[in-house]
């Protein structure tokens, strides 16, 4: 357990139909403590790139406002 470290993350709100897709991207799992039908939980350790970050970002965006 010595090299566990904690990381960042970043819950995003996510289109139902497109989280099975997203979640086997790494670093993009099930969202921790959130609706899982409809939420992700993204890591911001490096694994994700920048421009996806972005676009799930948007479209979170687009689905809570």
């Amino acid at each position: 357990w010595s090299n566990i470290r904690p990381i960042d993350v970043l819950n995003i709100k996510c289109e139902p139909t497109m989280i099975g897709a997203f979640r086997k991207e790494p670093g993009i799992y099930a969202a921790y403590h959130m609706n899982k039908a409809n939420w992700l939980t993204v890591s911001l350790d490096g694994s994700v790139p920048t421009e996806r970050i972005k676009m799930l970002l948007d479209m979170s965006y687009r689905l809570t406002k």
